[in-house]
């Protein structure tokens, strides 16, 4: 892996999995791994808006469990952990600040990036026209086993409060075998045919409030209405 600096205080790491693992020269499993992802005024707006949504009472709460999600063999979710499906809280999606702030995923300088390290994959997301976005929080043994998303690419950006009272929670891409920790205003970029997993959280100190556990937000990237 490498690092480097970029504007708005983005420290970027570049994923290369097993160097002896290539394709035509390009490593079979890359990604991206942005920390400092939104600045600090953006952070704390998107904390308030984060906020706002845990104000329901958790069981009136989407449960993966009980939506369209990665499913195993026998039927049982993947996840385990609550959703908020912002585009459903909305007239106009443009309202939510998460949704407002990918502008910095739309901009040239991110698209070089992806470009740059992320080949051929990266064609699918520099090509992508829409998106959707969904937040997960995680508390007491939730996780994610490993899966794959239905998008073209997947963007996770996660938040969470410190000084952190869980252990856990942390992020794999199981087919590289790659574990990136969890760490606040962190975000990974990856192609959403990769598998995934997030390891169960477990409280070292038990909470008197929703909103201390881990926040993750989704952005899937997609094509619609394009000529192959």
């Amino acid at each position: 892996m490498s690092d480097m600096g970029i504007q708005q205080n983005w420290k970027v790491t570049i994923g290369k999995d097993n160097p002896i693992k290539r394709y035509n020269g390009y490593a079979m499993f890359p990604f991206l791994v942005f920390d400092n992802w939104y600045t600090p005024e953006e952070e704390k707006i998107v904390w308030k808006e984060l906020d706002f949504l845990s104000t329901k009472p958790k069981d009136e709460m989407h449960r993966a469990e009980n939506t369209i999600v990665a499913r195993q063999k026998d039927g049982t979710s993947k996840s385990k952990a609550f959703r908020f499906y912002i585009e459903e809280l909305y007239k106009n999606r443009n309202t939510s600040p998460i949704i407002k702030y990918t502008y910095k995923q739309r901009s040239p300088e991110f698209h070089k990036l992806i470009e740059n390290n992320c080949m051929p994959f990266a064609r699918s997301f520099v090509t992508s026209n829409t998106d959707t976005c969904f937040v997960s929080y995680y508390e007491e043994k939730d996780h994610y086993k490993p899966h794959h998303d239905v998008s073209l690419w997947t963007c996770l950006i996660w938040m969470v409060r410190e000084p952190r009272l869980f252990n856990g929670g942390d992020f794999k891409l199981n087919e590289p075998d790659v574990e990136v920790k969890l760490k606040n205003n962190r975000m990974i970029m990856f192609p959403s045919c990769f598998l995934h997993s997030v390891s169960p959280v477990s409280f070292h100190t038990q909470p008197t409030e929703i909103g201390y556990g881990r926040y993750c937000i989704t952005h899937f990237y997609n094509s619609e209405g394009k000529d192959v």
